[in-house]
């Protein structure tokens, strides 16, 4: 009975500590992504009542994406903070933002219904392709000027 007990302590304490292993490979490849150090093209948001939204791409193909939205007055609303970085590919004036395990949808952002096609098309749940010869897209109905 006591190596039946002492068999099952061990089976936990291994299986246990394999799981950590795994939690923190992941974790760390989320944070793989360095950001470069000279800004090649950036959209701002203008001043406006919804959101602050911006999106600056590097010179070693990476990008940082950034909202916050704006509550509205008379409400309990919380701001929604989201700040994401990850890596692009370049395809003429069209940039392929790909974000790693987003912690939000990219089609609730980059929402079609509030832009114009040429914009942005948004590929599945981690990639999105903006028009860079653009002076100006909308990003969640709200104007984002290019710097």
């Amino acid at each position: 009975m006591w190596k039946n007990i002492i068999l099952i302590a061990l089976v936990i304490g291994v299986s246990s500590c394999g799981s950590k292993k795994t939690t923190m490979k992941s974790s760390n490849e989320s944070k793989e992504v360095v950001i470069g150090k000279s800004e090649v093209l950036s959209y701002k948001s203008l001043g406006n009542g919804v959101a602050s939204i911006s999106i600056q791409l590097y010179e070693n193909d990476t990008f940082r994406f950034n909202f916050k939205s704006i509550p509205q007055p008379g409400t309990d609303e919380k701001p929604v903070k989201i700040s994401e970085k990850g890596t692009y590919t370049s395809d003429g004036s069209w940039k392929t933002l790909n974000f790693k395990n987003p912690k939000f949808s990219l089609a609730a952002i980059f929402d079609p219904q509030y832009a114009s096609a040429s914009d942005f098309k948004v590929i599945d749940e981690e990639h999105v392709k903006i028009n860079t010869s653009k002076k100006a897209i909308t990003i969640w109905g709200v104007v984002c000027e290019k710097q």
